[in-house]
């Protein structure tokens, strides 16, 4: 169900949060479902247990997961719609981080835009359950 990709220059804990929010937003998570185990998910996205912990803890900062202890982490609520003001600031960092990465392999502003359209128009297509290598 949760995919990642570690070619992006999105952090992984980032794109667990982001995966996590688009499951609930989509229904495939409702209120009060049970989120896979810190373990068993690092496990299955081979990934270390700490990065799925920030996921947890920075979903669970922002009211959209609790932890019960000795229980689990279940989904606490929907994010409001039109409530994904930080999406925005988050897609900005990640942009000019890329930009940023690009411009140390000199890679110039027509290049930069190729590779942007271009994952434009296949992004998402090629994914898979785990990490993409």
């Amino acid at each position: 169900m949760i995919r990642v990709d570690a070619t992006s220059f999105v952090p992984i804990y980032e794109q667990i949060k982001k995966e996590i929010l688009r499951l609930v937003a989509t229904g495939r998570l409702k209120v009060h479902d049970p989120l896979p185990s810190i373990r068993d998910l690092a496990a299955e996205l081979i990934v270390n247990p700490n990065t799925v912990a920030r996921a947890y803890r920075e979903l669970e900062q922002d009211g959209l997961v609790s932890a019960l202890k000795g229980r689990g982490s279940f989904v606490a609520r929907r994010p409001e719609p039109g409530a994904d003001k930080g999406v925005r600031a988050h897609l900005v960092r990640v942009m000019d981080e890329a930009v940023t990465e690009a411009r140390k392999f000199g890679l110039g502003e027509g290049d930069i835009r190729a590779v942007f359209e271009e994952r434009l128009r296949v992004g998402g297509d090629n994914k898979k359950i785990g990490r993409q290598a």
